[in-house]
């Protein structure tokens, strides 16, 4: 009786230990996720379709030159440009924005697949007097989103560079597909798990794998788990299946433009298919180049270690442009 007693209390113990240890972990998220927030961050708002959406744009317009858009992958917003748009800057105009609902920017009731967020991208430039033509730059899932765009506005889009994207054709390999899935569901309990407060504490050991620093990494700190943010995420990540038809119809207009494509991480049979489809647009253009940064993460490439590759891919793409600009007579 007395083992059993020991035993008994025992388990009390621990039951407490671990209920204090989940609320102390919840009300930690929770004041994480309410503080931050009325520090004003980057950039401007601009009022689009009845709500504000953040735009941050640096360096200087130069006639005859396109202005470089970024758009960020999944989870992500401008903050994730902040190592190379102010590198790309130094040399022309460019923008990069928080999504609806993602980062600063309020949310949106519209569909969150990437037809809908070209569309919305295109009213954002068009509201903040942003003009064209432009060079996209997109990562990781924005692989799609900026196809969508380039389908919608072939007329806008001078030049395509990008990092680590996902590409249309991907979607229908049977292993992509596995993943996406996977990745929706935990995406959708991530969201969930959002909402009381479970995420945010994990912001100072997982905001920063890009390597980030100053404006850019607060800015990352305070979205990572954040509801709003999340929940908006998470209804991107599930239209991407969806989006692949959108995408998949700017194809047509990749042989006529200068891409560029960057993959990062070794190459090994098991991704083999994958880094093939990621540099499927290049090779669809006349003037596509494709490297792989054997030594980078999906995220450090975005940083300080290696992004110079994604700098000069940027230059090189925008470089071409202007000579078709000229060529064309478009721009003086």
């Amino acid at each position: 009786m007395a083992v059993k007693k020991l035993l008994l209390t025992a388990l009390r113990w621990v039951g407490l230990v671990l209920l204090a240890s989940v609320l102390t972990w919840t009300g930690t998220g929770l004041a994480m996720a309410a503080g931050g927030w009325k520090n004003p961050p980057r950039g401007v708002f601009i009022e689009v379709d009845g709500r504000k959406q953040r735009l941050v744009c640096e360096g200087e317009a130069r006639p005859g030159e396109p202005t470089i858009i970024f758009e960020s992958g999944a989870y992500s917003a401008a903050a994730d440009w902040g190592y190379l748009q102010p590198e790309v800057a130094k040399t022309g105009r460019t923008c990069s924005y928080d999504r609806a609902g993602m980062g600063w920017s309020e949310p949106s009731k519209a569909p969150r697949d990437p037809a809908t967020l070209a569309r919305e991208l295109k009213a954002l430039l068009n509201a903040a007097g942003e003009k064209g033509p432009y060079v996209l730059v997109g990562h990781s899932m924005a692989g799609l989103l900026t196809r969508a765009y380039l389908s919608q506005n072939p007329d806008d889009v001078v030049g395509l560079v990008l990092i680590d994207a996902a590409d249309p054709s991907a979607i229908s390999i049977p292993e992509a597909q596995i993943w996406i899935k996977r990745y929706q569901r935990l995406a959708s309990v991530g969201a969930g798990f959002a909402q009381f407060g479970l995420v945010k504490p994990l912001a100072p050991f997982y905001a920063n794998r890009i390597g980030l620093g100053g404006a850019p990494l607060r800015e990352k700190r305070r979205m990572f788990g954040a509801p709003s943010h999340m929940r908006a995420s998470a209804a991107e990540i599930a239209a991407t299946i969806e989006g692949a038809e959108a995408a998949m119809a700017a194809d047509r207009y990749l042989e006529a433009i200068p891409v560029a494509t960057l993959t990062a991480g070794p190459v090994s049979a098991g991704r083999n298919a994958w880094k093939e489809a990621q540099a499927r647009p290049a090779r669809l253009s006349k003037r596509g180049s494709s490297i792989n940064v054997d030594a980078a993460s999906h995220t450090t490439i975005l940083g300080p270690i290696y992004g110079q590759a994604v700098i000069d891919a940027i230059a090189r793409v925008k470089r071409d442009a202007v000579a078709d600009m000229t060529k064309s007579g478009d721009r003086p």
